[in-house]
């Protein structure tokens, strides 16, 4: 029988909305991000205040939103010195119009350091100070998530909301973490052709499911962990902070699919800062059956790619989640029918704020978001241009808004 731990991916069609109101912003930061070197615009950068933050588009452009001027902001990628602005030259900077360039890192660190250590040894360590290095108290988390569907190349459904997220202290488990959606919107063509007929675990719980250093069973444990070999790779460095760069491997075969991947550890404080994962492809039936939930009789599923990808936040010693990017791409065609069809399916929320301590509560049971719930029954059309108000989100990228301009048309016709 197959393991039930796996990836939680997203659900197709999947979400509930709890209406909120919007504020005023009184400080925003729009921009893009590129290499130094090479130009190239840099998706998943992180923009925060420390406190509200988010991250920037697939084409490197971002907004931040504040409720004041901030003293100021921090731009940080992996394998990149960290750039910290003040709110004056946020501003200069957007009215030139230029990008903000960042230098990678150049990294000084003796191969001895590294090749004296064990690989595996380093992650069991670093797994034993996720009770020190991550919160030790509850936070809510208010998070911006989006969901979109493509078939081959053309967008097929577009749906994105904001979140609360309630995770209690990192050292234990609670059945009260949980999601609910505050405010959420969707667009899904109309043509017949464009019906998916599969449905995928998971749903907008990503955060909560997908939180690998805080849900340990379904990976950080030494029965999980014994199933893979691990090795160093060349280390990289976050802001002034030198990571250890650990690649894992399957080494043994399963009744389920594991995983190959890659962790980054803060190598003074053992903290996970990324952890980059992605579904062996090599049997294809225990995939789809950690996978797919649902499909109907004569629809061949085939899956072609999975991927996820976690970032971390550290600030005053404590780190954080911060983003998290799924990917799953696959093949559905029907018997006796000549064409397949090509389906590519990402999901990513970005932390755009949050609370901690005494005054953070559990989400009540009625708002938490539950897997059977269908988001695209309950929320709104994308015709409002200022629905998100004062919320970060994640800026759509251009090939994003010309598909959503698409489906509008034809939902139009």
């Amino acid at each position: 029988m197959m393991k039930e731990k796996g990836l939680i991916v997203i659900l197709i069609l999947m979400w509930s909305l709890v209406a909120t109101a919007q504020t005023d912003t009184l400080w925003t930061f729009s921009g893009k991000i590129a290499d130094a070197r090479t130009k190239k615009a840099m998706p998943y950068v992180s923009v925060t205040d420390r406190q509200v933050g988010t991250v920037t588009n697939e084409e490197g452009e971002f907004t931040l939103k504040l409720r004041h001027a901030p003293q100021t902001v921090t731009i940080s990628f992996l394998g990149y010195k960290t750039r910290r602005l003040t709110a004056g030259e946020c501003k200069a900077i957007e009215a030139e119009g230029k990008p903000v360039l960042m230098h990678a890192s150049s990294v000084v660190l003796s191969e001895i350091v590294v090749r004296g250590a064990d690989a595996y040894e380093v992650v069991l360590k670093a797994i034993d100070k996720i009770e020190g290095n991550y919160p030790r108290e509850a936070n809510l988390l208010r998070g911006f998530y989006r969901e979109t569907t493509q078939k081959r190349q053309r967008f097929i459904s577009v749906a994105e909301g904001v979140v609360d997220v309630y995770k209690s202290a990192y050292y234990k488990r609670d059945w009260r973490d949980g999601v609910a959606i505050l405010k959420g919107r969707r667009l899904l063509s109309q043509r017949s052709s464009d019906t998916l007929a599969v449905k995928l675990q998971g749903g907008p719980v990503l955060p909560v499911h997908l939180d690998i250093v805080k849900e340990r069973d379904l990976l950080f444990n030494v029965e999980e962990l014994s199933n893979y070999s691990f090795s160093f790779l060349t280390p990289k460095s976050l802001g002034d902070r030198l990571q250890y760069v650990i690649e894992m491997k399957p080494r043994v075969v399963k009744d389920y699919a594991l995983y190959r991947g890659r962790m980054y550890i803060d190598q003074e404080t053992l903290a996970f800062t990324k952890i980059d994962l992605e579904l062996d492809m090599t049997d294809i039936d225990k995939v789809t059956q950690m996978i797919l939930r649902k499909k109907p009789i004569g629809l061949r599923f085939t899956p072609r790619e999975l991927t996820i990808s976690i970032d971390y936040k550290t600030d005053d010693g404590v780190t954080r989640l911060n983003y998290i990017r799924n990917v799953i791409r696959f093949r559905c065609d029907w018997k006796r029918k000549l064409f397949k069809s090509n389906f590519t399916v990402v999901s990513e929320m970005v932390v755009t704020d949050r609370r901690q301590g005494d005054e953070v509560k559990p989400i009540r049971v009625r708002d938490t978001f539950n897997r059977r719930d269908n988001f695209y029954d309950k929320v709104i059309f994308f015709d409002d241009p200022d629905f998100w108000g004062a919320e970060n989100i994640i800026e759509p990228t251009e090939d994003l808004l010309e598909g959503i301009d698409k489906i509008k048309r034809r939902l139009k016709k």
